[in-house]
């Protein structure tokens, strides 16, 4: 069995759910800093680490806004490769695909650690799970 990166048991309805996200930090021919997440296949990026990091977390508010204004995070979760046991408003688990098999089915992520010199890291961040 895979493991994952996040995987919890929801009691609440109205919970948010800490995930433990999976990045990636590199850098492209001209230097500007890149943070992807390939769990959520967004990225930010900037002049420096720290302005990369402030444009993820920009980006990582506004997916999560947006798709719980049209009501759509589970579904793009679940396009995502996540699974969610459950109903969409009362999720009973919820799992993120292995990074293997993120690497396995999405050619972007693997061409980033084949051209790039690439750190790793986690961070938490919320989701909220009634949408």
């Amino acid at each position: 069995m895979s493991n994952y990166i996040y995987s919890a048991d929801i009691n609440n309805p109205d919970a948010k759910v800490r995930v433990n996200l999976f990045l990636i930090h590199f850098q492209d021919e001209n230097d500007i800093h890149f943070i992807f997440s390939p769990h959520l296949d967004i990225t930010g990026y900037g002049h420096t680490l720290e302005e990369a990091k402030e444009s993820f977390n920009i980006v990582l508010d506004d997916f999560i806004s947006y798709t719980i204004n049209k009501k759509t995070l589970s579904k793009v979760l679940a396009d995502l490769g996540w699974k969610i046991k459950g109903t969409e408003k009362k999720p009973a688990k919820i799992i993120a695909p292995s990074i293997t098999t993120v690497i396995a089915n999405n050619k972007h992520v693997s061409d980033i650690f084949d051209k790039h010199a690439a750190n790793t890291y986690h961070q938490e961040v919320e989701l909220p799970m009634t949408a």
